[in-house]
């Protein structure tokens, strides 16, 4: 067994199970740029080790993760356009990665939190999980594939009512879509994906790869060249009046809240 501790992120690995734990519970594992690089570092470990089968994804607390951390949003599109491509590496080595990927998803999984969890393979979902998508309300666009996700996984009207109106998905509502087969008590939650990874480790895992691998050629086989166009998007998002009217808001919010 061996356990890794990257700043905020965690690798634990054993029995040819690694566990990958966003640990940031006080900010509801929002991803500041250092969690991002600590997470990519967690997720090329477990791709290249072939004694691992099984890749966990989880979060610390009461949330999944909240998305990128706006205390340290960057302050250029260029900037911005570095940081969307690095969480589309991230998201782009789970679909890829040649093990299947389980997200156990409690709380709110917000904006790019939202696109981690549907990189995955299959989802878990506490009853009180949800995926929201509030990028529009920020002036900006999907980031992390999430409109490529969506589409993929649900169909073009549910994504596109979901990203145009900045909605949310409830566990019931991912259940009904699709997204999940797999709704559980908050309480069961990480007894329930553990126990679903036991189960994917107890089968051969060549059969697994090569599952993986074939449904990705269907469904996966176009997302690179969405995801270059998603980081030029939300660049240019990133510099309109809108987006930096919206952030203005949102950081008056949180500092009117922080007082009270």
């Amino acid at each position: 067994m061996t356990m890794e501790e990257s700043g905020e992120v965690l690798l634990d690995k054993a029995n040819g199970l690694a566990v990958i734990t966003l640990s940031r519970p006080n900010k509801r594992n929002a991803l500041s740029p250092t969690m991002r690089a600590s997470l990519g570092e967690c997720l090329a470990d477990v791709g290249k080790d072939e004694a691992v089968k099984v890749l966990l994804l989880r979060g610390d607390g009461p949330a999944f993760c909240a998305g990128a951390d706006i205390v340290d949003a960057p302050q250029s599109p260029l900037a911005w356009r570095e940081r969307i491509r690095m969480a589309q590496a991230h998201h782009i080595a789970i679909v890829r990665m040649n093990k299947p990927v389980i997200a156990a998803v409690q709380g709110a999984a917000t904006g790019g939190g939202a696109s981690l969890a549907l990189a995955a393979d299959i989802l878990v979902m506490a009853d009180d999980a949800k995926l929201s998508f509030p990028f529009v309300r920020l002036g900006l666009v999907p980031d992390g594939g999430a409109s490529a996700l969506l589409q993929a996984k649900t169909n073009a009207a549910t994504a596109l009512d979901l990203l145009l109106t900045g909605g949310s998905i409830t566990a019931v509502d991912a259940q009904h879509l699709g997204l999940t087969r797999r709704v559980v008590p908050a309480e069961q939650l990480d007894a329930a994906s553990r126990a679903l990874a036991s189960d994917l480790l107890n089968l051969p895992w060549e059969a697994l790869m090569l599952t993986k691998a074939l449904c990705a050629q269907h469904w996966a086989a176009g997302l690179e060249p969405v995801l270059a166009h998603e980081a030029e998007a939300f660049a240019l998002a990133s510099s309109t009046a809108g987006h930096q009217s919206a952030l203005a808001a949102m950081l008056l919010k949180l500092n009117q809240k922080g007082k009270s």
